[in-house]
């Protein structure tokens, strides 16, 4: 029987494999699917050898799965026997009648409806017994950290759920969890939490970032998971049993399981989102200050964009109103300068490569109101295991420097006229990379993840210093996939929102098993370009031009910012500037 990994309490399969479960000693393997075939197939193959073989448990798994088999087409399998299930196997007619017949199994998240009562039965034992970490187990029953607590010799926010001391040195909330994270744990679990399989699942525990055995929430927009040692002896001593047989299972931040029961050691922090938008900050105000003064005079706005990319910033910029007097772009990639001349012509000086951008230049254009940009990540997520960091000069991180050099050369050629900025990376780099980003420019990030406001997860990094407050950004009413498809086509959305699209094209399949996330006349589809730009917020065939293949057109909006989401943040600044 193929099992779902997250059913089995297993890791992710090997490229092109699938977890199975064996029939007769229900055992697991990895199969990879080339080796699969249909079940009356493979019967009439080793049906020799079934005849002639005196292995019990072989005997038995083959009769266990044949009364599965046959029962999901209707037949009364209970008193079968071995020479039953080679009877029908044997069957000419009945395997042509098999051979014809569509058997499919429902597509939901409910396991008494994808297996059989048999295996169904087995993978409950799995779960009861299931691997509890026992490095993770050992650190929090010697920690004595419940009667601690229980005792009042500790209270719970004083005591790191990572490394379970009680430091008297600098420590910060725990974003999830009543309790904090010392200063060395928080810098391993901070962009622990981020590093996201394809299958939108946190690598992860949501408690301690550790990597042992898991439980996935089966909520499909969560991305958290959780350690079975945390489950256990942490956040559910009690019940820890009767949870992992829970289909589907919800986490308790998604429903919000606050009730305090008999030793329970942590409770979820009832302002946990708040907390998770400002966790890379060490104060919610983090020192910006609002433009709005006694003599703020209204003007139009006068932009430099860096890593321009498909002028994104122009986009929103223009959707929300604001006159631009100019706007200034470096980009270097051919083909989203042939899609943002192609929209915008001459309404964009272009300033080339943001290295050749000169102190001169800079004074030729100044002053500047907006000074925005986002370069390359791909050498600073923890996802790409080639990465090259932040400043090896071989590497696209080192790029990031170049943004601050060109925001401090604006702010001087400003001669005090107010500079507005942005700046935008992922959130799963390393805490070092990030708190030096933190340093270079003087602020501290807030995390916006694009599916608030559309309907792909995005979770992203923006350093800025903007009027806003992350908590009351404008939230998009209708924002899940369904609505972006395109109408009069028959086509269905099987998810409510995407996995973050990148460069890669499989990004655009959904989870570990890459599924197309469309159904179409009752046959699986990828999105089309024109549904994935308007995903971005951007209109329909925005980069339908030059004959651009569907691959390049693809690769230029995954590395494009949200237009929602950069909505969302720069609608503040329509207020200080000449608008429609």
């Amino acid at each position: 029987m193929i099992i779902d990994y997250r059913d089995c309490c297993l890791r992710e399969p090997s490229f092109g494999c699938q977890w199975i479960m064996w029939y007769g000693d229900y055992t697991f393997s990895q199969i990879h699917h080339r080796a699969f075939m249909k079940f009356v197939e493979g019967m009439e193959k080793m049906q020799e050898y079934i005849q002639r073989t005196k292995k019990h448990f072989y005997l038995l798994g083959v009769l266990d799965a044949s009364k599965d088999y046959y029962l999901r087409l209707g037949y009364d399998t209970e008193n079968w026997t071995i020479a039953d299930a080679m009877s029908h196997a044997s069957q000419r007619n009945v395997c042509s009648q098999v051979r014809n017949k569509s058997l499919t199994v429902e597509k939901c998240s409910e396991e008494s409806k994808k297996y059989s009562a048999l295996i169904l039965s087995k993978l409950n034992q799995l779960k009861i017994n299931v691997t509890v970490d026992d490095q993770r187990k050992n650190d929090i029953i010697n920690s004595n950290i419940s009667d601690l607590i229980k005792t009042g010799m500790a209270v719970i926010e004083d005591i790191c759920l990572r490394c379970l001391k009680i430091s008297q040195e600098e420590r910060e909330q725990h974003p999830f969890f009543k309790g904090s994270l010392c200063k060395d744990c928080s810098e391993i679990f901070k962009p622990s939490i981020f590093v996201i399989g394809t299958d939108g699942k946190c690598y992860f525990c949501t408690v301690c970032a550790g990597s042992g055995t898991v439980v996935m929430c089966d909520n499909e927009n969560c991305p958290r998971v959780y350690c079975t040692a945390c489950l256990k002896y942490l956040i559910y001593p009690n019940e820890y049993h009767d949870i992992l047989l829970e289909d589907p299972w919800k986490c308790l931040l998604c429903k919000m399981d606050n009730v305090s029961t008999p030793n329970r050691v942590i409770l979820p922090r009832p302002e946990w989102k708040e907390k998770f938008t400002h966790m890379f900050r060490t104060s919610p105000d983090s020192n910006i200050k609002s433009a709005l003064d006694n003599n703020w005079v209204k003007r139009k706005m006068r932009v430099l964009s860096l890593f321009d990319g498909l002028a994104t910033g122009l986009v929103v910029l223009l959707k929300l109103g604001i006159t631009i007097e100019v706007y200034y772009a470096s980009e270097i990639d051919k083909d989203a300068l042939t899609v943002s001349s192609s929209h915008f012509g001459d309404r964009i000086i272009y300033l080339g490569d943001v290295r050749d951008i000169t102190v001169q230049k800079i004074k030729e254009i100044a002053p500047i109101d907006l000074v925005m940009g986002g370069s390359p990540c791909n050498d600073l997520s923890l996802v790409n295991p080639a990465r090259l960091g932040l400043h090896d000069p071989n590497g696209t991180g080192v790029l990031f420097f170049e943004y601050k050099r060109i925001k401090e050369l604006v702010k001087k050629a400003n001669n005090g006229r107010h500079l507005f900025w942005l700046y935008e990376n992922v959130a799963n780099m390393e805490t070092k990379y990030r708190l030096e980003i933190n340093r270079c420019l003087g602020q501290e990030p807030d995390v916006i993840d694009s599916a608030d406001f559309s309907p792909q997860h995005r979770l992203r990094l923006y350093w800025h210093n903007l009027p806003i407050s992350v908590n009351t950004l404008p939230f998009e009413n209708q924002h899940d996939l369904q609505d972006v498809l395109t109408p009069h086509c028959n086509r269905y959305a099987l998810v409510k929102k995407i996995r973050t699209v990148t460069t890669n094209t499989n990004s655009l399949k959904q989870g570990k098993l890459a599924l197309k996330p469309i159904l179409m006349k009752d046959e699986s589809d990828l999105l089309w370009i024109t549904e994935l730009e308007e995903i971005f917020g951007f209109p329909r065939h925005y980069t339908d031009v030059k004959n651009l293949s569907a691959d390049k057109r693809q690769k230029l909006i995954g590395k494009s910012w949200s237009v929602q989401t950069l909505t969302a943040i720069f609608l503040p600044l329509r207020s200080l500037y000449e608008h429609d």
